[in-house]
């Protein structure tokens, strides 16, 4: 095996990259997202990702979020607790088949079914036209096409100036996991060639541990 060998006093741009391309591949690699919790519910994101989610909801003064794919609910719990802090927020947490004993809070909402289901849509169009600041997250099925159809109807929801993050971009872009794909990179790539009305705004992976990297996408128009 290949060794990665930096001289600490001559740390060039490409050798920056690729110490943070490989830290992701590692972290993702090791599934430690499988024991990152959130008062004790699985949340299975990157934790530098949520610091960043809870600037943007405080920054922007979100007062809807919208998650697809729920898991155990760890996140949509997160997300509560922030709303909590700030005095206002819902959360809508969508997932084809909800996990038995997800937690309870009143600022959650829990829909069971596809993502991209007409009546699905037609709800969130409903929900959002009442919030003043939304931000969407998008962690549900990762393929590609999917994906892309995901980024297409969900975008429509979300404010200007707000977010939609299209999770698990590491998948395809460093790659973390280079079997799987076409995957959420290629799905940005295409959604970000056809619309003008967002930008990728590479600061919220400030942090360089991210699983979104290329997909933080702001909407300026």
């Amino acid at each position: 095996m290949n060794k990665l060998v930096i001289d600490r006093d001559n740390i060039t741009l490409e050798d920056a990259r690729e110490m943070v391309r490989l830290v992701n591949i590692l972290y993702f690699r090791q599934k430690t997202y499988e024991k990152t919790n959130w008062m004790g519910i699985n949340a299975a994101k990157c934790p530098m990702d949520m610091w960043v989610y809870q600037e943007i909801m405080h920054s922007l003064k979100t007062d809807l979020l919208i998650e697809t794919g729920t898991l155990f609910g760890g996140s949509a719990l997160f997300f509560a607790n922030m709303f909590d802090m700030m005095g206002k927020g819902k959360v809508i947490s969508i997932d084809l088949k909800l996990q038995k004993n997800l937690p309870q809070h009143p600022r959650i909402e829990y829909i069971e079914s596809s993502s991209v289901e007409l009546k699905v849509l037609d709800y969130l169009t409903a929900e959002a036209s009442k919030a003043k600041s939304v931000t969407v997250i998008l962690d549900s099925d990762h393929s590609a096409q999917y994906k892309l159809r995901e980024l297409k109807e969900y975008s429509k929801f979300v404010t200007k100036n707000n977010y939609i993050i299209a999770e698990d971009t590491c998948f395809d872009y460093y790659p973390a996991w280079p079997e799987f794909g076409p995957g959420p990179t290629a799905a940005v790539q295409k959604f970000m060639k056809a619309n003008n009305q967002f930008r990728v705004d590479r600061s919220k992976e400030l942090h360089l541990l991210s699983f979104s990297p290329m997909a933080f996408l702001q909407k300026i128009m």
